[in-house]
């Protein structure tokens, strides 16, 4: 992997900055994750059937969170506000990296059931016995995934049909890549890629599950880079959420990940759909906080309404002093592998890709 891609360090960010991370979060406007009707209805179809059984298998071997989990998780810890009993074991930052850590099959030498016990131990005298019980059962969570040691952790945020964080967790083989995508069928587009490369799932006669490769003749391959694709199709370093990626930074605990990789979101043209674009100044407080130090948000798209916009509001932030842009960008072949259909797309259309990254302070 190239030498500033994706890799961070955990040192040098006082408490203080965390902080400032979140107290600054409640002064900003929030993301508008509420999306139009119009919009629903040209996005938000359901999978297929076949789609959505592969989800529901790879959920249960460990690689698909379960949707309702972190819907749990969500729910819980918004009440949680509200309750002064439970609201300062659950606003502990420590609790929250052991579950995310036990949830994503992650090694972790710091992994204490002290930190989540008190927690039960609070919620099982509540008198709401089916909170109190849907509660245990939500921190209790598990992967049955063999927990495994990793170098970095990178989140990509609306990853499509997945080409591209099934190439990157192909080459780098340290990292675990989270993705999180908001549209049922592209997670079950890359959990049936998967199943098929992994051999979890014999193929059924007559299934309407297309056998896609991963085709490696449309990477970008890089002369300096040491980091040759491995052609072992075992993607154990790889877990897929459903569901808004931004949304889910609320829910991550401080200095986790090591990158953000934000890949041809809907770059929302018009100025009054503005609010729906992913980069927003409250985004870039949660990003700034789950960020380990020197840790790197990528950004690519066609759209030169998006690039302006998330370059001014990085901007606008990095005069705060928490973001500095990395020139020249790091080569693409380290972050963004794979030349997706829709990028080809847009290429045959005349546009072209354009590529940003900032680096945290």
């Amino acid at each position: 992997m190239e030498a500033g891609a994706i890799s961070s360090s955990d040192g040098g960010c006082s408490d203080e900055q965390q902080e400032h991370d979140e107290n600054h979060s409640q002064e900003v406007q929030k993301y508008e994750a509420r999306k139009p009707k119009w919009w629903m209805k040209l996005s938000g179809r359901r999978g297929t059937r076949a789609q959505r059984q592969t989800i529901e298998r790879m959920t249960k071997c460990g690689y698909c969170f379960s949707r309702q989990v972190l819907s749990d998780f969500s729910r819980i810890n918004n009440s949680a506000k509200h309750s002064s009993s439970a609201a300062e074991q659950l606003s502990s930052d420590s609790w929250r990296r052991v579950w995310w850590n036990r949830s994503l099959a992650i090694v972790d030498e710091n992994d204490d059931a002290a930190q989540v016990t008190p927690i039960i131990d609070t919620v099982s005298n509540s008198r709401n016995v089916k909170h109190a019980q849907k509660i245990q059962s939500m921190y209790s969570n598990k992967s049955p995934l063999v927990p495994q040691k990793f170098e970095r952790i990178a989140l990509e945020i609306g990853f499509g049909s997945g080409d591209n964080i099934l190439a990157n967790a192909m080459r780098h083989k340290n990292t675990l890549f989270v993705g999180s995508e908001i549209h049922q069928p592209g997670c079950g587009t890359v959990l049936q890629k998967m199943e098929a490369e992994m051999g979890l799932k014999m193929r059924a006669e007559g299934s309407d599950i297309e056998e896609k490769k991963i085709d490696t003749t449309t990477s970008i391959s890089s002369e300096n880079s040491g980091d040759a694709p491995n052609k072992a199709t075992s993607y154990e370093n790889v877990r897929i959420l459903q569901g808004d990626g931004v949304k889910l930074l609320s829910h991550l605990p401080c200095k986790y990940l090591d990158a953000i990789l934000i890949t041809f979101p809907d770059p929302w043209p018009k100025e009054g759909h503005s609010h729906w674009r992913v980069v927003q100044p409250n985004v870039l407080v949660e990003m700034h906080r789950v960020l380990k130090c020197d840790g790197k948000v990528f950004v690519a798209t066609d759209a030169e309404c998006f690039n302006d916009w998330t370059r001014n509001i990085f901007t606008q932030e990095s005069s705060k002093g928490d973001w500095e842009e990395v020139t020249p960008c790091p080569n693409r072949s380290t972050w963004l592998p794979i030349v997706s259909y829709y990028e080809q797309k847009g290429i045959d259309e005349g546009r072209h890709t354009m590529l940003q990254c900032w680096k945290k302070k």
